[in-house]
């Protein structure tokens, strides 16, 4: 939960004013004392206790709309490509590396669904119904 800016201000000013020890104040503000140190900190670097708008972490997409151009264009000329070949060919590519799981995200993104082929042969050592089944 977010504190407003007026309990920040007002709890750094009693510390400049050394109306007590940081956990004295802190408790006197019903808030940590990791937290007035942090304030402190956040006042200094950047001149306001009042916390950063930006959000942390990557806000843009790993894979981008050239990606998915590229990815869609793969897929039509190979369907049974899969996401792990994906992910490798757009590194390749000059875009940026992704995992699996990323690559998965944007493909559901696209509304595109990679399934299994079955255009391989069946397996020569299970059965694959209950009558084809081999003799004891």
């Amino acid at each position: 939960m977010a504190l407003s800016l007026d309990l920040r201000q007002r709890a750094l000013d009693a510390y400049a004013r050394a109306e007590g020890t940081l956990e004295t104040i802190a408790a006197r503000f019903s808030v940590s004392p990791a937290s007035l140190s942090r304030w402190r900190r956040r006042a200094r670097v950047t001149g306001s206790p009042a916390r950063s708008l930006t959000r942390s972490g990557p806000s843009q997409r790993r894979v981008t709309s050239e990606g998915e151009a590229l990815v869609r264009l793969w897929i039509q000329e190979d369907p049974s490509t899969t996401q792990a070949a994906l992910a490798e060919r757009l590194g390749a590519a000059g875009q940026a590396l992704v995992c699996q799981q990323t690559l998965s995200r944007a493909l559901g993104r696209m509304g595109i669904t990679l399934k299994k082929s079955r255009s391989g042969p069946s397996s020569a050592f299970a059965p694959t119904s209950l009558t084809s089944a081999r003799p004891s």
